[in-house]
């Protein structure tokens, strides 16, 4: 296993920290409407004019800086897979996965750089972005997709999805390539999921077919794979050759798993590029809501100052800036001042776990209530309301007023009626740390021995 050699930041945080500032002032004229004229009526009001000639300068040659900045990852990228070709047939699963993970998404040019010198340098192989939960691993494969223009095989794991098997990884793998590169397959054949013997295969005859192009897997996640079916194997039973010209850019936690041989990106070593792209994320998110530039201003804050209060105590972590900002952006830390905002991202559980148990004093009641998103917690896939509220025993009215206080760490898909199913394996975590279980009143043997009636199996067991 070998592991990057350790980059120097300087150069790429200034860059990302200029281009994001500007895509920020940007939007923000954008979202207003303004034309030029309207925009010198405006910053009159509020600024010098020397400031505004700064301004209305750089703002023409910025937003230039910006398409040349992210062209200029898209196009290295692209220079690797055959644009000419369809885009590869991604799942429904991957598509939603996509669209909400790269939402607001902010810098991280230098992951995109290191996987770029991957692929130019080596013939083929297995780059491993490893990273602390909640920093944003799926983001980034996410992002890589569709700066590839889904010209790479794709797949999310994902323990509240169900999708955790490697028969699962294996049968959307080869579907991929046999419809992308119009393989001989009318059908997978029936040992294709059994180990990873026919995805070997086919990538021999992918191989064949690139003509000096690469063939990039992005599969996220590999810590949340169950791996009682795989024995001695590599995890998803990822072949340990590769054809030349075939690459998989994989995610996990910073954990032992059963890997061929890889080279490691550990993300956690970047903290002072991380940390540029965190101030930036904050500094968008704070300039597209009036609700949080408020809450800022009834403090008597400056925005410099808020930035980095809460830059500090995310500690670099993307899932908590999320949940503590969307708190601040609907109105529910109105009672609380950045002095007392949590601390990183098992801070944030512990408190919105404390507020919960202010809400709801009733022990018997709040017991029943967590029951519920204990439940949720152990399905393999998605679940609707009144199916959730059948198995649990409760009222289907009182099931969706769980969901709706606990909404921010679930899924919501939009099918009819919809589904949930919890948003971050981190706080799954949470929820069965002994000391939490214990605050919680309930038991989980008593929901896994529940789950085991076979009427549930298709929800809770082994598919």
């Amino acid at each position: 296993m070998d592991s990057f050699p350790r980059h120097s930041p300087q150069k790429t945080v200034r860059t990302v920290v200029l281009l994001n500032l500007h895509q920020i002032a940007l939007a923000e004229l954008k979202k207003l409407g303004l034309k030029n004229g309207e925009i010198l009526d405006k910053l009159e009001a509020v600024a010098t004019g020397q400031q505004i000639c700064q301004v209305m300068g750089k703002l023409e040659s910025i937003e230039i800086g910006i398409r040349s900045d992210l062209a200029q990852v898209q196009n290295l990228l692209e220079r690797f897979v055959d644009t000419s070709a369809p885009r590869l047939p991604l799942p429904y699963e991957c598509e939603t996965i996509i669209q909400d993970r790269t939402q607001d998404f902010t810098g991280r040019r230098f992951v995109f750089e290191a996987i770029i010198d991957f692929l130019q340098k080596k013939p083929k192989g297995y780059f491993v972005l490893e990273a602390d939960p909640g920093v944003g691993k799926t983001s980034i494969m996410a992002k890589l997709v569709l700066l590839m223009q889904r010209r790479c095989v794709v797949h999310f794991n994902s323990q509240s999805q169900g999708t955790v098997k490697a028969k699962q990884f294996l049968e959307n793998a080869c579907t991929q390539l046999i419809q992308a590169f119009k393989l001989d397959y009318p059908k997978l054949p029936e040992n294709a999921t059994t180990d990873g013997n026919f995805l070997s295969r086919l990538l021999g005859e992918v191989s064949a077919k690139l003509g000096g192009k690469k063939l990039v897997f992005v599969v996220d996640a590999l810590d949340e794979v169950d791996l009682s079916d795989h024995g001695r194997s590599n995890v998803l039973y990822l072949p340990d050759a590769l054809p030349d010209n075939v690459y998989f850019i994989v995610s996990k936690r910073p954990e032992s798993l059963p890997l061929p041989n890889h080279q490691v990106f550990d993300l956690m070593q970047y903290t002072a590029e991380s940390l540029a792209d965190v101030k930036l994320y904050i500094e968008k998110r704070t300039s597209n809501s009036a609700s949080i530039q408020s809450w800022i201003n009834r403090q008597n804050l400056q925005r410099e100052q808020f930035v980095a209060a809460v830059a500090e105590k995310s500690q670099n972590n993307f899932m908590y800036l999320r949940y503590v900002l969307n708190d601040i952006d609907s109105g529910k830390y109105s009672d609380v001042n950045l002095q007392d905002l949590p601390r990183e991202l098992e801070g944030y559980y512990d408190k919105h776990w404390a507020r919960m148990e202010m809400a709801v004093r009733d022990k018997e009641l709040r017991r029943r209530k967590l029951k519920v998103i204990y439940l949720l917690t152990k399905t393999r896939k998605p679940i609707s309301c009144d199916l959730l509220a059948d198995f649990a025993e409760e009222d289907a009215l009182d099931v969706q007023e769980v969901l709706d206080d606990w909404e921010q760490f679930l899924r919501r898909n939009n099918y009819t009626p919809p589904h949930y199913s919890i948003y971050h394996a981190s706080f799954q975590r949470f929820l069965h740390r002994i000391d939490v279980v214990q605050k919680a009143g309930v038991s989980l043997r008593d929901i896994e021995t529940a789950i085991s009636d076979n009427l549930w199996e298709a929800l809770y067991g082994d598919e």
